[in-house]
């Protein structure tokens, strides 16, 4: 089973280097001239560790970042926000390297998990399984859309309102389950890298935007958060409808998610341009990322480090990029700074898309 990441192999006579799903392994490892360095080096870590069950983290001879759980370990990484002169050196010739060391540990540990799982039982059941899901979910979304009358996308608003609560509830169930599974091929880089969308199909930008904000705003958690929706816009965009939805979903569940003072509601803002682009932004407030973060906001896998202790993978703002390039939608973030206290930086986290590619 390869791993996801680049790895290391002590076996009975030889160390094997190896490169991952999601990147690939450095050439330094492969240079000869450092091969009994790198290769010493990492025979007396795996020794060291193995069988331990806690994640050990640590920087190779080579200034790469490396993760090891008992007998598996990552090599070859950049972790995000430590310093120094060799790691600088290598940020800038891998940067598909670059992850947050919480990320990783979590990785880790669901490839252990995993690879430990599949000598009992193959994991071709699974994906069989998570695919028979998918399609049994659509039949309920498409059984509940006629129920409630909203295959028209002219009226979808109206309907939706006018539903049954107990409709609407098993909607926003169905619905927000198709998100989780499709947010599953999301974590393929192969399906994320090949994806491509329709564009003979049309949409109305608003009405997708609205529909996000119901499903939330009518979710079976106790204490939901209300979302702040100002703005119209009467402008359509191409392509399919479903991946567009995913985009806003990301940002909308990443607003929730990260709203650090729940007194005040994430907002969402929809603006028409005289240039007849549509920009809309989804707004938290809370901690804000700190500045040297920044660059690496859409990276694969990126983690603030102030936000460190809320549960995630890592990848809703990088899909969220990937899917706004199909779209010829730009995204950007943006900081609004709100405390009079310079130490504390707390204000509004906004993550802005501008839709440059709009028809009436």
């Amino acid at each position: 089973m390869k791993l996801n990441y680049p790895s290391v192999n002590c076996l009975e006579k030889e160390i094997l280097f190896e490169d991952g799903n999601y990147c690939t392994l450095p050439k330094e490892y492969k240079r000869t001239s450092n091969q009994k360095l790198i290769s010493d080096f990492y025979n007396q870590q795996l020794k060291k560790h193995k069988g331990s069950d806690a994640i050990q983290i640590g920087t190779d001879p080579l200034g790469f970042d490396f993760a090891i759980l008992d007998y598996m370990c990552y090599v070859g990484l950049i972790f995000i926000g430590e310093k120094s002169s060799l790691k600088n050196s290598n940020k800038k010739k891998y940067p598909k390297n670059k992850f947050s060391a919480d990320y990783i540990e979590s990785r880790l540990l669901e490839e252990y998990d995993l690879k430990n799982i599949n000598k009992f039982v193959p994991i071709e059941i699974f994906s069989q399984s998570l695919h028979e899901l998918r399609g049994l979910n659509s039949k309920i979304s498409g059984h509940v859309d006629n129920l409630m009358n909203l295959t028209d996308e002219e009226n979808w608003v109206e309907r939706f309102d006018q539903s049954e609560e107990s409709l609407k509830k098993i909607y926003v169930s169905s619905r927000l389950t198709k998100f989780i599974l499709d947010n599953t091929r999301f974590y393929d880089p192969d399906y994320i890298n090949s994806l491509s969308i329709d564009t003979q199909f049309k949409f109305a930008i608003h009405k997708s935007v609205y529909k996000i904000v119901k499903i939330y705003q009518n979710d079976f958690v106790a204490d939901k958060t209300e979302i702040n929706l100002e703005g119209k816009t009467y402008r359509s965009i191409s392509g399919e409808r479903e991946y567009f939805e995913i985009l806003i979903k990301t940002l909308v569940e990443n607003a929730i998610k990260f709203t650090t003072d729940k007194r005040i509601n994430p907002k969402i803002e929809i603006k028409e341009l005289p240039d007849s682009s549509v920009v809309i932004k989804v707004s938290s407030y809370g901690r804000l990322i700190p500045t040297e973060e920044r660059k690496d906001i859409f990276s694969r896998s990126y983690r603030s480090s102030v936000h460190k202790n809320v549960k995630g993978t890592g990848m809703g703002l990088f899909i969220a990029s990937s899917i706004a390039k199909l779209y010829g939608v730009v995204i950007s973030y943006n900081a609004v700074e709100a405390s009079e206290d310079k130490d504390i930086k707390i204000g509004w986290n906004e993550f802005i898309l501008k839709c440059t590619r709009t028809i009436k």
